[in-house]
Parts: C-alpha cells; sequence; structure tokens
C-alpha cells in the first residue's frame, strides 16, 4: 500500500502542486461570506449533474419537448426531485453568484493587484444570467416562449446589426423550433463549457494572489492561520450541504411552476421572464419610441462595460466603501433602483383579467369588460387587474352618471386634463355597455361574487 500510495502521489503530482494548493495558508479572519465562491462552484456541479440527467429524456422540438418534461415529472424515476434541483438550483445560482460579487465590491476585492479576478468574475456572472435567459425557453411552455419573444426582440433597436442579432438569436424571423435547439445547444454544450474555463481561470487567479478578505487589513486576525484545506473547504462544506438540504426541501415539496403549452391562445396573457430580469423587463416600460434603445442598450450594455472597468477606474489601493464614497453612492443607488424595478415587475406579473366581482345580481353587458380588457388597469374590489387605474367599485358613491361615463371613456383627457387613460375608439354600443355595466357595480346594497373570464367568453 506504501508503494502505490507513493506511486499515485508522485503521478498527481502532490507534494509539488496538489498540497501546496490545498494548504496554502489564509488570513485568519475569512468570514461565512467568503464561502460564496466555493458555493457557486458546488452549485454549478449541481446544475450540470442534474442537467445531464435531464438531457437523457428531454427532447428538444415543439412537437416533444412539453410532452417531455410531463415524462420527466411523472414516469422517470425521482425525475420530480431532479428538475425540481435543477430548476431551485439555478434561482440559488443566480443569487450565490450576485451576492459574491456585490460582496467582493464592498470589501474592495477589485482592487490591484486583483483586477484580472474581478472581471473573470463579471464573466462568470454573466455566463450564470445567460445560462438563466437560454434555460428556461427549454420548458416550452407560455412563459417559456413569450419571455423569449421579448428577450430577443431588445437586440433589435442597436444600429445596423440589431436585426442581424436577433435573427441569429432566434434562427429565423420568429421563435420557432430553431430557436428552441439553439438555445438548447447553447444551454447544454456552449456555457458549460466557457463556465468552467472562467471558473479553473478564476480559482487559479485566486490561488496566485490569495483571497482579498476584509478591507481593514491592520484588524486582529489578519495573519495566515488558517488553511484552505481543512479550514476554509469545511466552512464551504457546511454552507454548501445546508444551501443543498434547502434546494431538496423545495424539490420534494414545492411543484415547480408550469403553464401552459406555447402559443396557447390567452387574450390576457403578460408575458414576464424570470424573477432576475424582472428589473430590466420593467425597465423596458419607462422608455418609448425614439428613447427606447436607452432602456434596452444603453443602460445595460452601460452597466456592464462598468463594472468590467471598474478595477481600472483608480488604481488607489484604498478598499474600505467610506474610502471610495463616490462609487459606493453610485453602486448602493443602481442596487436599490434594481431591487425597486424587480419589485414593480413582480407586483406588474400578476395574473389578470382572469376573474372579476361583481355584485349578487342581475347583470347586462359583462362581455365587453373582458373582450375590452379593462381589467389591465382597474381593479373591482381590489382584485382581477393591474392597478394602473382606479377601482371601480367606488363609481356608484362618486355619483357618476351613464353619461358622463360614456363621455369620460370616448375622450378621458376632455374630462379630465391630467388623467393618464388613453383615448379608445369603442363603439356606440360598446360604450353604452361598458357604461352600464360599471354602474352595476354596486356593491352597499349587493354581496360581492366572482365570475370567471371563461364563463362569459
Amino acid at each position: 500500500m506504501g508503494q502505490l500510495g507513493s506511486y499515485f502521489r508522485e503521478r498527481l503530482g502532490w507534494e509539488s502542486h496538489l498540497r501546496p494548493f490545498l494548504e496554502k495558508p489564509l488570513p485568519g479572519d475569512l468570514n461565512w461570506t467568503f464561502t460564496l465562491g466555493s458555493l457557486g462552484a458546488l452549485l454549478f456541479l449541481v446544475q450540470a449533474v442534474t442537467g445531464i440527467l435531464l438531457a437523457l429524456y428531454y427532447n428538444p422540438s415543439p412537437e416533444h419537448a412539453y410532452q417531455a418534461i410531463d415524462y420527466i415529472m411523472k414516469e422517470v424515476t425521482l425525475g420530480r426531485v431532479i428538475r425540481g434541483l435543477h430548476h431551485w438550483g439555478a434561482a440559488a445560482m443566480v443569487i450565490c453568484v450576485s451576492v459574491h460579487l456585490v460582496s467582493n465590491f464592498f470589501f474592495g476585492a477589485y482592487k490591484p493587484p486583483r483586477e484580472l479576478i474581478w472581471v473573470v468574475g463579471v464573466g462568470l456572472f454573466l455566463l450564470t444570467l445567460a445560462f438563466g435567459f437560454t434555460g428556461y425557453l427549454l420548458p416550452w411552455d407560455q412563459k417559456a416562449y413569450w419571455a423569449t419573444v421579448v428577450g430577443t426582440s431588445v437586440p433589435e433597436g442597436v444600429p445596423l446589426i440589431g436585426p442581424f442579432i436577433t435573427h441569429i438569436m432566434r434562427g429565423g424571423e420568429e421563435v420557432s423550433g430553431l430557436t428552441l435547439t439553439r438555445f438548447y445547444a447553447i444551454h447544454v454544450l456552449v456555457l458549460p463549457g466557457l463556465t468552467s474555463l472562467f471558473i479553473l481561470v478564476h480559482v487559479y487567479l485566486v490561488r496566485v494572489h490569495d483571497i482579498a478578505g476584509h478591507w481593514d487589513t491592520e484588524r486582529p486576525g489578519r495573519e495566515k492561520t488558517k488553511r484552505f484545506f481543512p479550514d476554509h473547504l469545511f466552512k464551504s462544506t457546511v454552507v454548501f450541504m445546508a444551501v443543498f438540504s434547502m434546494l431538496l426541501i423545495l424539490a420534494y415539496f414545492v411543484e415547480v411552476p408550469r403553464e401552459d403549452i406555447a402559443m396557447t391562445p390567452d387574450p390576457a396573457y403578460l408575458p414576464r421572464p424570470e424573477w432576475y430580469y424582472l428589473w430590466l423587463f420593467e425597465l423596458l416600460t419607462y422608455f418609448s419610441g425614439s428613447t427606447e434603445m436607452i432602456g434596452t442598450l444603453v443602460i445595460p450594455l452601460g452597466g456592464v462595460l462598468l463594472l468590467i472597468s471598474l478595477p481600472f477606474l483608480s488604481r488607489l489601493p484604498l478598499r474600505s466603501p467610506a474610502d471610495r464614497p463616490v462609487v459606493t453612492a453610485v453602486t448602493v443607488t443602481c442596487l436599490a433602483a434594481i431591487v425597486y424595478l424587480t419589485l414593480m415587475g413582480m407586483e406588474d406579473s400578476r395574473s389578470y383579467s382572469h376573474m372579476v366581482p361583481v355584485p349578487d345580481r342581475r347583470l347586462t353587458s359583462l362581455k365587453v369588460w373582458f373582450e375590452k380588457d379593462c381589467a389591465y388597469c382597474h381593479h373591482v374590489l381590489g382584485k382581477g387587474g393591474r392597478r394602473e387605474g382606479p377601482d371601480l367599485s367606488n363609481v356608484i358613491a362618486k355619483g357618476r352618471t351613464r353619461e358622463w361615463l360614456i363621455r369620460y371613456i370616448r375622450d378621458p383627457m376632455a374630462v379630465k386634463s391630467w388623467t393618464t387613460m388613453p383615448k379608445y375608439d369603442l363603439t356606440e354600443v360598446e360604450l353604452n355597455a361598458l357604461a352600464a355595466f360599471i354602474l352595476t357595480l354596486d356593491f352597499d346594497r349587493y354581496e360581492p361574487r366572482i365570475i370567471y373570464r371563461k364563463e362569459i367568453l
């Protein structure tokens, strides 16, 4: 056994390479946040293993993709758990990589000599987002299809090359089977290879230049009294096991959200991407027409370029946030804006127009409410709409008349110059029907009940 052990130690370069790598001294004050890098790498490994298992049964074609997911969930042994691990693991990886990037910023870990570590880390962050973008098309449901339609439309605003980029991403003019197979190939072949390469480079650079540690180099405990193995690796293992246990619980007890098969007719369907793209999707609502390029190109691309160039904007070695007031203030403002836009996006993602509360009385002309998609803006009793406009359950209390409502719906700004409600081109019959329905919303005299869209249309 001794000779066999010596054989492998010599062939694997234990004494010259592996042992110095594993036992390299580290600062003694590294807290649990410094395990996020290792956690991200281990989560990528989970995604790779579960992705391989899913690929054994998946069929990347519009005719079979949706049914393949059904088969995995219902027929494959532990298929539901494997898909759940892959789904929730993707979200965990986005969170982990994002928090790792933000924490390294606040610790000033991008300062010399660690510029390349930061740049490669930004690359890993972008690759993680690319995994999400290409991955959520694969289930081929409504969300997958329409979010991809919107996402691949974003580059169209780029001068000269925009339409070409969109055409390359889709494999044609529209999102189709070519888009699905193209995204599948990128998701399972291109991105894993690039990510593996970036991780290796990232780990190598970290080993060369050490973990940055706390910005206060004079604080007690900064001496190199810890080692990567077993000290730091033990902490990383504890964190990973805790996160993996939570993923297993989610995979077993929480069903992966799924919608109808792609291109199912639904006039009230509201396209929305995964939560980590919601802020960008919501940002696009603030820019239209000639300013659309600001939301689709200038801000996102400018943000990426700023992240990459951050280590080279200032060569001063100061790492404390207090010593970097301008860049810290800008970053905090951007993070607050992203959180705000994400929350607004989640609010706007709520389903609408599938139901409407009505008084328990004889109703007329309810059909026009659903046909004209009034719930895109209006609630009734706080339900069924998107809260862009006022709740219509208080119209009776305001003393509105049929004539006033018809006049207002026909040309809102002629009645109230400050209103944001657009002008609608409705027939007299539709105007009278809509006004009649609104005036039946008398909840002081009648108990509410729910009417569903499918009952009317």
